[in-house]
Formats: C-alpha cells, sequence, structure tokens
C-alpha cells in the first residue's frame, strides 16, 4: 500500500477518534447529541420546502447557476483565495516535502483531501438547496462537481501564479478581471440605458445572451443543466460532462507541476498562525502581523484601572481591526438609502430596528475586542493592580462604544436620507448605548463561566451543542433583562405618563441591568480559573 494511501487511513481514524473521544462521558453525549439535533433541525426546513412547496423553475435555475459560478472565480482572483488550494499544514510540510515523494504526489494527496471535504459540503448543501434542484441524486452531483471544478480552478491558477511569477500573474488576473467586467457591462448596458433596473435574475439573462458571456458560461453550463436534469440519461450525460471537464481541469493542474514546494511551505505556515489568531481572537485577529502600527488614541483617564485597559483595546481596535471597522461603517451608512424609499414612516421604522438587530447579532460577533479575543492574555490581566471592577470595565467599553456607533449611523442614515425625524428611531438612538452596555456584559460573562475558541473542528459535534447552548443562554439572559425595562416603560405609559417619560424609566432601567451585568463580568473575572478554565 502506498504511504500516502496509509496515512489518509490514519487520518481517518484521528477525525473518528477526535469526534468520538468525548462521547463516552454523559457531558459529552448530551452535548453531542444536541449537536447534530441542532443539524438537523437546521436541514429539516429545507426538506420540508422541497416535499411540501413547489420547486424552482428549472430554467431560472440554468439561468442563474452559471453565473453563480463564474462569479466565485471571480471572487477567488479578487480575493488571492486561489492561494489556499495548495497549502498543507505544518505537519505535513515537516514529513511530506523532505520525504520520498513527487510534486505530482503531493498534488495528489492534496487533491485527494479536497475531494473528501467537498464529499461533505455536497450532502450538506444538497440538502439545504434541494427545493431548487429536480431531484436529490441531481442536487448532490451538481453540487460535488462544481465545486470540486472550482477547487481545480483555484489550484490551477495558484500554480499558474508560481509559473509565471506573481508579477506576471496579477498583471494577468487584472486584465481578466476587467475584461469580464466590461463584457457584464456590455451585456447589461442595453438594459440600463432604456431607464430599467435589470435585477439577478435579467442580468443573468442578458448575460448568457451575450456573445462574450456566451463563451465565458458555456462550460459552466453543464453543472446548471445537471442539477435540473428530469431524466437519469439526461443526469448521466451531463454527469459524463461535468466529469470530462474536471478531467481537462485536472490534467492542466498536473501538466503544470510547478516548483511549488517552497511557496506552499510559507504559505502554509502564513495560514496556520492565521488559524491560530482566529481560534484566539475571532475574524478581527486576522490582520497581518509584522506590519508597521498606525493609528494611535488619546490617552484615558486612569478611572480605576479601567482608562488604561480601555485604551489598549480601542488602539488594538484602530490598528489591528482597521478593515472590519471600515466595512462596518459602510454597511451602517448604506442602511439609509437602501431603507429611504419604504411606503410609510411604520414600515420604515419596523424595517431599521430590523436592520440594526440583524447588525447587532452579526457585527457584534466581531467585535471581540475584550475578554473573548484575551483568553490568552486573562493571566497578564490578573497580574496587573487593579480590581477586578475596573478591568471588567475596561475590557467591555471597547465594543460597546462601536457598537453603538454603528448603530446611530444607522439611524443617522436613514434620518438623512428621509429628512424626517422618526421618534421610534429617536428612541433606538437613546436606548441603544445601554442596551450595548447590556449585551456585551452578557457577551463577557457568559465566556468567562463557559471559555471556549471561536473555531470547532468540523467533526466537533460536541463543539457545535456547547456553542448552540451558550448561545441561548445569552439570548435568554438578554431576553429577561430587555423584557424588564421594556415592562417598566409599558407600564409607566399605562398608568398615564407620555412615551417620552417612560421610555426614559426604561433607559434608567436597562442602565440597571447593564450595571448588574458589568458587576457579573467582575465576579466571573475574579473568579477565573487560569490553570482549568482556559480550553486547549
Amino acid at each position: 500500500m502506498h504511504p500516502l494511501v496509509t496515512l489518509y487511513k490514519l487520518q481517518g481514524r484521528a477525525v473518528w477518534r477526535r469526534a468520538t473521544r468525548n462521547l463516552r462521558s454523559v457531558k459529552g453525549a448530551v452535548l453531542g447529541l444536541f449537536g447534530v439535533l441542532v443539524i438537523v433541525l437546521w436541514m429539516a426546513p429545507s426538506l420540508w420546502q422541497a416535499h411540501a412547496q413547489p420547486r424552482t423553475d428549472p430554467l431560472k435555475v440554468r439561468e442563474v447557476a452559471p453565473v453563480i459560478l463564474l462569479s466565485m472565480m471571480l471572487l477567488g482572483l479578487v480575493t488571492a483565495g486561489s492561494e489556499k488550494a495548495v497549502t498543507f499544514t505544518p505537519a505535513e510540510v515537516d514529513f511530506l516535502f523532505p520525504g520520498p515523494f513527487t510534486r505530482r504526489q503531493l498534488l495528489a494527496y492534496k487533491i485527494g483531501k479536497a475531494i473528501v471535504g467537498v464529499l461533505l459540503s455536497a450532502t450538506l448543501m444538497s440538502v439545504v438547496f434541494l427545493r431548487h434542484a429536480t431531484g436529490w441524486p441531481q442536487a448532490w452531483a451538481g453540487f460535488f462537481l462544481a465545486m470540486l471544478f472550482l477547487h481545480l480552478m483555484s489550484m490551477a491558477i495558484t500554480l499558474v501564479t508560481q509559473s509565471a511569477g506573481e508579477r506576471a500573474y496579477t498583471r494577468t488576473r487584472k486584465a481578466i478581471l476587467v475584461g469580464v467586467g466590461l463584457a457584464i457591462a456590455v451585456a447589461v448596458w442595453p438594459a440600463i440605458r432604456g431607464g430599467n433596473r435589470p435585477g439577478f435574475f435579467e442580468v443573468a439573462r442578458l448575460l448568457r445572451e451575450s456573445r462574450i458571456g456566451s463563451v465565458l458560461l458555456a462550460p459552466l453550463k453543464v453543472f446548471g443543466r445537471l442539477f435540473t436534469a428530469t431524466t437519469w440519461g439526461e443526469g448521466l450525460e451531463y454527469t459524463g460532462l461535468a466529469l470530462l471537464i474536471n478531467a481537462v481541469l485536472l490534467g492542466v493542474v498536473f501538466y503544470l507541476d510547478a516548483d511549488y514546494l517552497e511557496a506552499a511551505a510559507a504559505k502554509s505556515q502564513a495560514m496556520y498562525a492565521r488559524l491560530q489568531r482566529l481560534r484566539k481572537g475571532g475574524v478581527m485577529a486576522l490582520g497581518t502581523p509584522g506590519k508597521t502600527a498606525r493609528g494611535a488614541v488619546p490617552l484615558l483617564p486612569y478611572a480605576g484601572g479601567a482608562g488604561p485597559i480601555a485604551w489598549r483595546q480601542m488602539t488594538t481596535a484602530i490598528r489591528n481591526g482597521r478593515g472590519m471597522l471600515l466595512i462596518m461603517i459602510l454597511l451602517a451608512i448604506g442602511v439609509g438609502p437602501l431603507l429611504a424609499k419604504a411606503k410609510d414612516n411604520v414600515s420604515l421604522s419596523g424595517s431599521v430596528v430590523g436592520v440594526m438587530i440583524w447588525m447587532t447579532l452579526v457585527v457584534g460577533a466581531w467585535l471581540r475586542f475584550d475578554f473573548r479575543g484575551d483568553l490568552d492574555q486573562i493571566d497578564h490581566l490578573k497580574s496587573l493592580p487593579v480590581s477586578s471592577w475596573g478591568v471588567a470595565a475596561g475590557q467591555v467599553l471597547t465594543p460597546t462604544l462601536l457598537m453603538t456607533l454603528c448603530h446611530l449611523i444607522v439611524v443617522g442614515s436613514v434620518m438623512g436620507m428621509t429628512r424626517h425625524l422618526d421618534g421610534v428611531l429617536i428612541a433606538a438612538a437613546a436606548l441603544c448605548l445601554p442596551f450595548n452596555a447590556l449585551l456585551f456584559g452578557v457577551e463577557n460573562f457568559i465566556f468567562l463561566l463557559f471559555p471556549t475558541r471561536t473555531v470547532a473542528s468540523p467533526a466537533d459535534f460536541q463543539g457545535y451543542g456547547r456553542q448552540i447552548l451558550v448561545f441561548f443562554a445569552k439570548g435568554l439572559l438578554l431576553l429577561l433583562a430587555a423584557g424588564v425595562a421594556a415592562a417598566v416603560a409599558a407600564l409607566l405609559h399605562f398608568a398615564g405618563l407620555s412615551w417620552p417619560i417612560a421610555i426614559a424609566a426604561g433607559g434608567v432601567t436597562l442602565c440597571g441591568t447593564a450595571v448588574g451585568a458589568w458587576a457579573g463580568v467582575a465576579w466571573a473575572f475574579a473568579r477565573f480559573d487560569v490553570a482549568g478554565d482556559v480550553p486547549a
């Protein structure tokens, strides 16, 4: 048996052992079952929709599928995501690169590992998008072959980069992006010139009907036809064509056979370091280390030690999270133009509040400038001559202020576009600061009691179950605290007081619950045991 095949078997045993290791205890078994239950509940609505509701028109799927694949290919070119296609773990670099293996054997080994991941992803995606296919076999085959095509294309782009050189590849990539952009603009221009605003389906149809677009989308149409095949004969025909396309692309990958080992080793080390920073600090920790630090925050008052700690987190946010903060601000500013055309003020207010809630859930997970991003620094924080209250306040202050800034930009953007002072939005702007203080207080309180890393391994059902349980616990605490404040405001209003006074009373109650949450953070930090509570 070839040594690389033996390595596949050993890795499979390791994955199985890691997945079942914690199931031997009662706690691990409960968390594992809960994680599996969550995945089943996530896929159940898709299965119900596929069997209880009408399927999507196959013609629309055939028009859109090639455009989506083309968009994903271009996204890989724009973001240079193709560099992930030929990367190895540090252990593989240490043991396989010096071993008696050729470059093509290592490529085959990497492609084999990718096929296993594609099999699992295609199985999940075929269930989630079953409603848009004519059947599950067609959906699974379409997703598997399309995802394998994208991976092989990324790998080919990586090897072309190594063969042609980074500078020549960059020029070629820009030329391809400009050419495809011009093709799309030429295809859509007649509709825009006629005063129309074509949607995604219309853009897909126009691009498919244009001369350049038909050439670009020709090899990608096969996957859409396979996804919507109505007979076994048609399915086998397009499966064969998709396999032929992937076989040609696989031949291109092996034909290039670039000397990629040195670059792959460097990129693999960089990606491993990035993954470790992600596990420790979340999305905001993905900044490139080693660059010149730029940006500064004025020194804050000492305030019992909270000021210097908050200053450190704010400086970290400006220096390492500048890209994410820019995305957050652009998203907040863009809410105004998107929602300014609401039919009435009631729908506008409801839509804006809904967007603010959505941004709180999404953006709040990015803003880990608190204990969640300092899990490996808690021993240092405990050694400071600062009270637990000072440390807790300094840690929680930065994400609270950043999230409040995001909410205020949303409200200002909407009011600026509509030129209307909406009472509901003014109340939301007034209450966002105490609510965010409560939110991140609860986040850090739960985190210090049940610390977890950001990323769970694909087979770690116990990790998924633990994260979902923690999410439910946070939601329950937030609902109880916010419900108390809302009940106080409602009771005062029904007692005859005006809405501004009732809302002010609710805000005061919300401030009280936020202070209680921060007190809980200080207590949890004081009892945190660095030796036993920090997860591996």
